[in-house]
């Protein structure tokens, strides 16, 4: 497969269109949801053998914090794809200790909430075919908490269960880059935005 692959490409912005948003509305229940034309973290990603992500949540905001992160949807394009091959989709409850996994299957699609505890996770790959996922994220001007209490976080990593030592690094990195992230007004990733949508 090509990363260039057309279809692959039209595929991304298929799902900011808006009959696409009113259908995740509906599903959802989430009213007001906006595309992230941007691809702020969107896009395509590729995982090959060896990678993987840790247990994290991701931040809170869009580029500019006027807008909290709602959903993430995955769109899984690799044919074939097993669980045996690793690179495959966690998620978590909110303590860390518990997952379930699902598996990277070509032409699956999940919706995910975001949240301020939807730990999640990708298994390491351990096959040499690379693991190709199309991601978008949708927006709202509304916090997702009961009462639209607001919050802000940056993205956030910890270990798994048995990794005691990355849960207490974990705490403590997040903690301080969520307080320098706040202070001066400083995210990362800004320049690999999409100017062209």
């Amino acid at each position: 497969m090509s990363l260039y692959n057309k279809i692959i490409n039209e595929a991304i912005y298929a799902f900011q269109d808006e009959k696409i948003l009113n259908i995740i509305s509906e599903i959802t229940g989430i009213k007001g949801l906006e595309a992230d034309k941007k691809l702020y973290a969107g896009g395509l990603s590729i995982m090959e053998r060896g990678d993987f992500l840790n247990p994290h949540i991701d931040n809170s905001h869009n580029i500019k914090r006027e807008k909290y992160r709602r959903l993430n949807i995955l769109y899984y394009v690799t044919p074939n794809w097993c669980i045996e091959n690793g690179g495959n989709f966690e998620l978590w409850d909110a303590e860390v200790k518990h997952q379930k996994t699902i598996v990277s299957k070509f032409n699956r699609i999940v919706l995910m909430e975001t949240t301020q505890d939807s730990w999640h996770s990708v298994s390491k790959v351990l096959t040499t075919l690379p693991r190709y996922c199309v991601s978008n994220y949708y927006f709202s001007k509304n916090s997702p908490n009961k009462n639209n209490n607001k919050y802000f976080h940056v993205t956030s990593f910890t270990g798994r269960p048995e990794e005691n030592f990355k849960r207490v690094y974990g705490s403590v990195d997040n903690y301080f880059r969520n307080k320098i992230s706040i202070i001066l007004k400083a995210g990362r990733g800004k320049k690999l935005i999409n100017e062209k949508k």
